[in-house]
């Protein structure tokens, strides 16, 4: 019996981190044409998943070798080298604390990520002519992608000290306007010293600049970590670009607490000792005796959530959590020329275009995977069958795919880090790599229904390419697009196998009431380079029906 061709769905991973492997090759393919008014009815569902890829050098590991898919997101002591968002928190901190040394610090971050996608492809062939078919394949595609992230321990003993952070989070920054009681008499104390280091009494006008000078970085500098310099200009702390408020402060009972803590009771007890001067004058100084509470816990695995997917926060994406999505692929429409078919050779050519109809992994979701590239390719392949026997075939494919460039919203940062700022986001031009793809599969008969297969899959796709639209996000991201195509390259092996049945062949004796064929295969993913490349395994069930339309 002959068995017949289907086109495979797009096996989908993450973008980014992971290139997208196009066109799966599906055991059981060959070179058979479809017969002028016959249509083939093909369901070729398919199940990928990975938890592991193959690494382009991450720190720890060859260049090659296989690491969790996680593995740019842990940390064992998360910090600004991870989350550069946050420098500008520790460079304030040393500042106020005179701690050049401090390095802020998350504590312990592990995050386990599973990932698969089942595509589910309804495809139809219709042959034309002895040489011409026509083919459409609508995918539908569920992506899914398993979640846990494992943050510092939250005990305070020894048990948890060596994974805890030395930072947690901002009063504020939980509770808007916890703070602002603080603030407010930060900017009475502050204007009315510098009304009497101006206007008040004589005596008292040196001591009053002096205390002035000697407390406004502190109370300023708190000022702004509490809830940034957002206020009316005629505070002594309003500045034109004000700063973000931080989201994170030190904790109570660490060198940098307990140094800012030490600096505000002195300074809160040089004012109200001046403030006690001004009173035996007559004169009543606003009080200062509001406290700014540091956090007294670290932040655990629900903090670090919080962290990244507050909307008020500096990343402000969306949870490190599952992601179910369940939405149509790309669309395939193609055609297919034969060339030969002779008793030991047969030789087709086949153009697929593939429409930009899937949905595009969210540029806000650090993990999520898309149902499709969103954009156009055209895929030109041969499959040439060489039969060397009446039990034994060669199945020989070359195929060779140009991706079109399209736009779309990305936040820029390197690979290697893919905490990346809301203020990263930027509008880009993304250029797929173009791909090609080698598929050799011996085959044999086993009686006149069953059949098997040994498959060997070589894949390999350029690097992406990207660049600005507009090219002053260059200077406001202050990094080139180009970070966004690093380990995008792939090349990949995979080995196969596969069992067919097919009931063509007692179809055609009238041994057989109806006319189709099952293949299931299972592939494997042995070798990667060149990128973050998915060390997947993949299960298809290939269904074929066929039915005379004239």
């Amino acid at each position: 019996p002959r068995m017949r061709r289907a086109t495979a769905a797009t096996l989908l991973s993450l973008f980014a981190t992971l290139a997208l492997p196009r066109a799966a090759f599906a055991q059981g393919e060959d070179a058979v044409p479809v017969r002028p008014g016959t249509l083939r009815v093909v369901l070729a569902p398919d199940w990928a998943r990975w938890n592991r890829r193959f690494g382009a050098g991450t720190p720890g590991f060859a260049k090659g070798a296989l690491e969790p898919l996680g593995v740019d997101f842990a940390s064992e002591s998360l910090g600004v080298d991870r989350l550069q968002f946050l420098q500008p928190v520790q460079s304030r901190i040393r500042t106020l604390t005179g701690l050049s040394g401090f390095g802020l610090n998350l504590g312990r971050a592990r995050l386990t990520l599973n990932a698969n996608v089942r595509v589910v492809p309804l495809g139809f062939e219709l042959g034309v002519t002895r040489r011409l078919s026509l083919s459409l394949f609508v995918p539908l595609v569920r992506s899914r992608v398993e979640a846990f992230l494992l943050g510092p321990v939250p005990d305070t003993g020894a048990a948890g000290a060596a994974t805890r952070g030395n930072v947690g989070f901002n009063p504020a920054f939980l509770t808007p306007g916890a703070l602002d009681a603080f603030r407010e008499q930060v900017d009475a104390a502050l204007i009315a010293l510098q009304t009497q280091a101006t206007s008040g009494p004589a005596a008292l006008r040196a001591q009053a600049l002096a205390t002035l000078n000697a407390v406004q970085p502190l109370f300023c500098g708190l000022y702004t970590l509490a809830g940034g310099s957002a206020g009316s200009s005629t505070s002594l702390c309003f500045a034109a670009t004000p700063d973000a408020m931080s989201p994170v402060l030190p904790l109570a009972g660490t060198a940098a607490g307990d140094t800012l803590a030490a600096m505000l009771a002195r300074d809160q007890a040089s004012y109200e000792a001046l403030r006690t001067l001004y009173a035996g004058a007559g004169v009543a100084l606003p009080a200062l005796n509001e406290t700014f509470a540091l956090p007294d816990s670290a932040l655990d695995s629900l903090g670090l959530r919080r962290l990244f997917s507050d909307p008020a926060g500096p990343l402000a994406g969306d949870s490190l959590t599952n992601i179910l999505r369940t939405r149509l692929g790309d669309i395939e429409a193609g055609a297919t020329y034969q060339l030969a078919d002779r008793p030991r050779f047969r030789s087709q050519v086949a153009v697929t275009v593939r429409l930009p109809t899937g949905s595009r992994d969210s540029e806000n979701n650090l993990i999520d995977v898309g149902t499709g590239d969103r954009q156009l390719d055209v895929e030109v392949a041969t499959r040439n069958d060489l039969i060397v026997a009446s039990t034994f075939w060669v199945h020989a494919g070359a195929r060779y795919g140009r991706q079109f460039a399209d736009e779309l919203v990305r936040r820029v940062t390197p690979a290697n880090l893919p905490f990346a700022p809301f203020s990263s986001l930027a509008l880009v031009r993304r250029d797929l790599g173009d791909y090609v793809a080698i598929d050799i599969v011996p085959n044999w008969r086993l009686d006149d229904a069953f059949s098997v297969g040994v498959g060997y899959h070589y894949f390999s796709q350029g690097a992406t390419r990207f660049s600005y639209v507009d090219p002053a996000d260059e200077t406001r991201i202050g990094l080139p697009a180009t970070v966004l195509g690093q380990e995008t390259a792939v090349r990949r092996m995979r080995m196969a196998a596969g069992i067919t049945f097919s009931t063509l062949g007692r179809y055609s004796e009238h041994r057989a009431s109806l006319p189709y064929t099952v293949t299931a295969s299972y592939q494997n993913t042995f070798w990667g380079k060149g990128g973050a490349v998915p060390q997947a395994s993949v299960f298809r069930l290939v269904i074929r029906g066929y039915m005379r339309m004239w």
